[in-house]
């Protein structure tokens, strides 16, 4: 089973630079890691059986009717469903069928582990698109200094180039910036877009998943039906035509097991449930990315909290001549390089914006910051 996982675990390696906030993590790394374990473990018969399993009396031609029912589907009936197991119905939804009675067909079961890869494939698109955009940008910034024993000549020459490479694209970074706030809500309309392609596939089941498990689990014990066996049955019927040994069509009324159907529910639940959160996560960062664009003093606020080390002075200086793309930019670096060099590069950069008259000089009463 180990062996199965282990070709996932580059999603779980961390990045030597960081491009992106925890949110957009979210997506492309914990989702795209649950879909495609999901999907794994869908595939593995040797740990979960075979994923059909017809009774017939017949035995001799049972592998025929079982790759038979698996390819064409299986089905249900609606009627039977509230009817007393084991005194009027030997399953929920089994009984016998008669002409005109309505059959509900079972064949997402076929599809569910290529839709889950579909889907993997869907929450690491944003990602994709952003790293093409980004070029590698933020890796360019951060140089060798996330190294904290980096040498003083080395660390002086990579605090000109980042300082000047800062300060020459200063006010003009509107489009790295836009191109993130583009994939996040991307993030957040594909979740959507997945949500509504499940409910899809499931026949309009999956919008009431959640709903329906919190209802089921509050009621009383001899009462209570599992609401999810109705669009993942575990027992179903299937109809198979044969020639006689007198040259006679035969119908082969077959029951079939679907034991990867006690997977199948226990995991899109899960699904509903995460994508809810994903949503709901995705939304507040949106709102989030507002509040920092009308509120320079929340950015102010966040550049401290992530760099306490550095310059009050110099960031508040660089926030207030900056605006939310620039802002961003230098919260990006503070992930990617060390602490000690941050302080150094904002202590930099407020001077060298001062000289060129971006930002007001300090005025003694106010600040003492030296800027080396």
């Amino acid at each position: 089973m180990l062996g199965v996982f282990e070709s996932l675990k580059g999603l779980l390696k961390a990045h030597s630079v960081c491009i992106d906030g925890p949110a957009f993590r979210l997506h492309y790394r914990c989702t795209v890691l649950i879909l495609l374990s999901a999907s794994l473990l869908l595939s593995c018969r040797q740990y979960f059986g075979d994923p059909i399993h017809c009774i017939q009396k017949d035995v001799k031609r049972i592998d025929a009717v079982e790759n038979f029912c698996w390819i064409h589907s299986t089905f249900t009936l609606p009627h039977a469903w509230n009817k007393t197991v084991g005194v009027s119905v030997p399953h929920p939804g089994i009984d016998t069928h008669k002409e005109g009675q309505d059959k509900l067909y079972h064949g997402y079961y076929q599809w569910v582990a290529l839709v889950l890869l579909l889907q993997g494939i869907l929450f690491y698109m944003p990602r994709y698109v952003w790293k093409l955009w980004e070029k590698g940008i933020m890796k360019s910034y951060a140089l060798d200094l996330k190294n904290p024993l980096l040498p003083t000549s080395e660390s002086k020459k990579s605090y000109q180039l980042l300082t000047h490479s800062l300060h020459i694209h200063w006010g003009h970074n509107k489009s790295y910036f836009r191109k993130y706030i583009f994939c996040e809500i991307l993030t957040l309309l594909n979740v959507i877009f997945q949500m509504f392609l499940l409910d899809k596939f499931l026949g309009g089941a999956f919008t009431t998943f959640g709903i329906e498990v919190v209802k089921w689990t509050d009621w009383e014990q001899d009462y209570r039906t599992d609401p999810l066996v109705k669009r993942f049955p575990r027992m179903t019927k299937c109809v198979f035509y044969d020639y006689g040994s007198s040259g006679d069509v035969q119908k082969v009324d077959a029951l079939c097991l679907l034991p990867m159907n006690i997977l199948n529910e226990k995991i899109f639940v899960f699904l509903w449930f995460w994508m809810v959160f994903l949503c709901v996560v995705s939304a507040i960062t949106l709102f989030y990315r507002f509040l920092l664009a009308a509120m320079p003093m929340l950015r102010y606020c966040v550049l401290v909290t992530r760099a306490p080390q550095a310059s009050k002075g110099a960031l508040d200086r660089l926030v207030g001549s900056s605006g939310l793309s620039d802002w961003f930019v230098l919260y990006l670096l503070s992930k990617n390089i060390d602490s000690t060099h941050y302080r150094a590069i904002v202590s930099h950069l407020a001077a060298a914006m001062e000289q060129n008259g971006y930002v007001p000089r300090p005025s003694s009463s106010k600040d003492n910051t030296t800027y080396v």
